[in-house]
């Protein structure tokens, strides 16, 4: 039995906080009691107790929206072949845990990548994160996404759309996502497709997830009633609401757009003016991105405040950029205005829910799994205190701790 000590617990289901607070686990890696420090110490005297001064205990994270194989955007990618992108992307995972990050939805990758991840994990042959996936995104053919070898299916034709749900499901995806607007206001799929593809993928007993960002295809992915809608970037208040009526939840995955867009106006301070092909495309990318960013700016409060159920995910694909930086795009959903509590719920509660696991984790609370956080500081009072990772335990194991005299990070087993 172990006892972790905190100046506080965030439970994190936007409400409770615990002054003073500590965490029981036992040995099967489950929260036996959350409570005061005093009412630990009285009911497992006997239990090794560790205590965490100036430090916040909350859930670990979630990221509903990774791509842990992405090695298309490589510089070297050429040297990437199926070993190579393993053990790359078995180091992002590793990386997602020094993170805070214990839970990831992949929403596209290699084809039966995430499935040999999973086998791995499970052998213990890696330490990870725990794994959902979609093993490969369905796009029409030339769609959003079509040159990234391997990631991607094409399908065209609603029979050929619920075809590639059941390879998809045939290879062990647990999620299933289609790509449906790329940077033009021309949706990718039609209507029959995404209805076909929703009613597929439901009466599978399967979830699904749709990359929209542009109308109409937002309103399209809407109407068919997908799980959860990738970014949205450009959605109406009128839309969050039926998304609120209809149940749907938002990944608006705002980290990546602004991070790519800061990149677009750095890259273009510094291109030569001569260098027309390469400025050029920096215009276009750039021009995509900062719109994208000054639309979230803008409009993600409003959106919020219709009640649409919100989680988070990050969609880094950018080479040296951290892979899931879930605290991040919480600090960004305070700067645009929810209260830090909500945002931390955002990426804990709301997306284990999504999951279909709220029963398992998400939350700090007897029974559920010892997927623990400790952050220095008090996040509630500053956001930024989520991004000084202390130590995280998943399933009550710790499996990254931060290095002791300012030598750095070591992960452990």
């Amino acid at each position: 039995m172990k006892l972790l000590l905190a100046d506080q617990v965030i439970i994190g289901d936007g409400e409770q906080v615990i002054d003073q607070a500590a965490v029981a686990v036992n040995e099967a890696g489950e929260v036996v009691f959350v409570g005061t420090k005093e009412e630990g110490r009285s009911k497992f005297p006997q239990a090794e107790v560790k205590s965490y001064e100036g430090c916040t205990i909350l859930p670990g994270f979630i990221d509903l929206h990774v791509h842990i194989g992405y090695w298309w955007s490589k510089p070297d990618a050429a040297q990437y072949n199926d070993g190579m992108v393993a053990l790359m992307a078995a180091k992002n995972l590793r990386e997602a845990l020094s993170l805070g990050v214990t839970t990831i939805r992949d929403v596209a990758g290699p084809d039966g990548l995430c499935r040999t991840l999973k086998a791995a994990r499970k052998k213990e042959y890696i330490v990870s994160p725990r794994l959902f996936d979609v093993n490969q995104g369905i796009i029409m053919t030339g769609g959003h996404g079509w040159p990234l070898k391997g990631g991607m299916r094409e399908a065209n034709g609603p029979w050929e759309v619920r075809t590639a749900i059941r390879e998809q499901i045939r290879a062990g995806a647990d999620w299933i996502k289609l790509m449906t607007s790329d940077r033009t206001p021309t949706p990718e799929f039609t209507q029959e497709e995404l209805d076909a593809a929703v009613d597929e993928t439901h009466r599978l007993g399967k979830p699904c997830c749709v990359h929209a960002s542009l109308q109409p295809a937002i309103q399209m992915a809407i109407d068919a009633g997908f799980d959860t809608i990738e970014h949205a970037t450009f959605m109406t208040v009128k839309q969050a609401k039926q998304m609120a009526e209809k149940g749907l939840v938002w990944v608006p995955t705002m980290i990546t757009f602004f991070q790519i867009a800061d990149y677009c106006k750095k890259a273009l301070e510094h291109a030569h003016k001569t260098e027309s092909a390469v400025h050029e495309h920096l215009k276009e990318q750039g021009a995509f991105f900062m719109e994208s960013q000054k639309a979230y700016r803008e409009n993600f409060a409003k959106l919020m405040e219709t009640g649409v159920k919100i989680a988070t995910g990050t969609d880094i694909v950018l080479d040296g950029f951290p892979i899931t930086p879930v605290a991040d795009e919480i600090a960004l959903m305070v700067e645009l205005g929810m209260e830090p509590i909500k945002a931390i719920q955002a990426g804990t509660q709301n997306a284990a829910e999504v999951l279909g696991q709220g029963h398992r984790i998400g939350t700090l609370q007897a029974g559920h799994l010892a997927d623990l956080l400790v952050v220095t500081g008090n996040p509630l009072k500053d956001i930024t205190a989520l991004q000084s990772v202390h130590e995280v335990f998943l399933e009550g194991v710790s499996v990254f701790a931060s290095g002791s005299k300012g030598k750095g990070r070591t992960l452990t087993t």
